[in-house]
């Protein structure tokens, strides 16, 4: 498996097929990941509980209210449930929590001066944007100020229209 094959192939092959292969092989109920609202469009109609039925699609249709911070977080005996609680951080939440609490980061989010990555994931399927930052202070003020999208060198987000919607509705994180 490989980009060569399409982006939408490999990213689903790889990060959806694999992760349904995962829940199924050890029969998770819930998966808590690290997802934010701001990130994409589609993952703005995501729930803090979000509810996948038993081929691990997700419905954004049919999502549940989540008024007053109240949750469904039961899921029915077919469906498992992916846990949002970053949901509703932004990237620059992130970094602040990230300089506060003094976390450990990969140097790939810095730019030596000319370039950095603003998302990871397979390396085929991301792109180095302009950037000066070098440190985490840096990297909050540049944040307060840019209009560069964090996914803007995300391959499979330009690829095609509502190919991250299709992959989302497929399993994908």
């Amino acid at each position: 498996m490989g980009p060569d094959k399409g982006k939408f192939e490999c990213c689903n092959a790889l990060k959806t097929i694999a992760l349904k292969q995962a829940i199924a092989e050890h029969g998770f109920k819930a998966l808590l990941l690290g997802i934010r609202r701001d990130e994409h469009g589609i993952r703005a109609k995501e729930r803090v509980f979000s509810p996948r039925n038993t081929d691990f699609k997700w419905n954004y249709k049919d999502q549940p209210p989540e008024l007053w911070d109240q949750y469904k977080s039961k899921a029915d005996e077919e469906q498992h449930i992916r846990v949002h609680p970053l949901l509703h951080w932004r990237e620059i939440d992130i970094w602040k929590y990230i300089k506060r609490e003094n976390i450990p980061i990969t140097d790939l989010y810095f730019s030596g001066g000319k370039q950095r990555y603003r998302s990871l994931g397979c390396e085929t399927c991301c792109g180095k944007v302009a950037s000066k930052v070098r440190t985490i202070d840096e990297m909050i003020k540049e944040l307060e100020t840019t209009d560069v999208a964090e996914r803007s060198g995300r391959a499979q987000d330009k690829e095609k229209a509502y190919m991250m919607q299709k992959l989302r509705t497929l399993g994908y994180m």
